[in-house]
């Protein structure tokens, strides 16, 4: 079973038992699960074998739904003038927005990420191909996607492609202020490490302002290679989950 099957069906699954539950979800601490729960055959090692090829493919195998937008996160350092540039066909894919996201960490030159947020504006499978460009226009690395495009009721899967030992942020954006927040539902723990949570206000002002919203910064550390999944989860103030997001983490050397 591919990691996107199963982290959609654990989404679905660990979706219905909320919306029912008046027990508080689980913190982050203990929210956390074996890759058999997540990731299931794919945890292993990348490498050659044929075991490894499968992780690797299904790894960058997203679901995207029609209408929907899907982010991929690439490990960046811009300072050094490298950068990931795409190649797609607009004519299946469309390019929504383009960011970068520095490193929540106080280490002098981490890495951050930059963020590729897409749209398909028909069904049907895409590749996309990133190639990481040096100041000399010099491809030093590459890694392609394959994003199929769907009607069907599932849940859009992003990526993140993070090097082994380094930290990487998801942003989600939030408003704590109506009531809602997000929980960490499920991550890999054998490949991924939860480090901590902030939220930074779109507000210059020390105290919470009604109706004013900002970002929830989730920041994970890539422990080893392979692939992990993480699922992240919008409560209500009735304790519901009204929203959900899966990513799909690749993990190189």
């Amino acid at each position: 079973m591919s990691l996107i099957v199963v982290i959609s069906l654990a989404l679905a699954v660990g979706c219905a038992g909320c919306t029912s539950s008046t027990t508080p979800s689980p913190s982050p601490s203990t929210a956390a699960v074996s890759s058999t729960a997540v990731a299931s055959n794919a945890s292993a090692d990348l490498g050659g074998n044929t075991s490894n090829a499968t992780a690797l493919r299904e790894a960058t195998n997203l679901t995207l739904v029609k209408g929907q937008n899907l982010t991929i996160q690439l490990q960046s350092n811009p300072s050094t003038g490298y950068q990931w540039e795409p190649t797609y066909n607009n004519a299946s894919i469309t390019l929504v927005n383009q960011t970068y996201v520095a490193s929540n960490t106080s280490l002098l030159g981490a890495p951050g990420a930059e963020l590729f947020t897409f749209q398909a504006p028909q069904t049907g499978t895409s590749v996309i191909t990133f190639n990481y460009v040096s100041p000399a226009n010099q491809t030093t690395n590459s890694v392609n996607y394959t994003i199929n495009s769907t009607t069907l009721n599932v849940s859009t899967v992003n990526a993140v492609y993070v090097s082994q030992g380094q930290n990487f942020t998801i942003p989600l954006q939030s408003n704590p202020s109506t009531g809602y927040h997000w929980e960490l539902s499920l991550y890999d723990n054998s490949t991924l490490k939860f480090v901590n949570e902030t939220f930074v206000s779109s507000v210059s002002t020390s105290s919470t302002v009604v109706g004013a919203g900002g970002t929830d910064l989730w920041t994970f550390q890539a422990i080893h290679t392979g692939t992990g999944g993480i699922i992240l989860s919008e409560i209500s103030p009735a304790n519901e989950t009204t929203n959900g997001v899966v990513y799909s983490v690749l993990i190189t050397s």
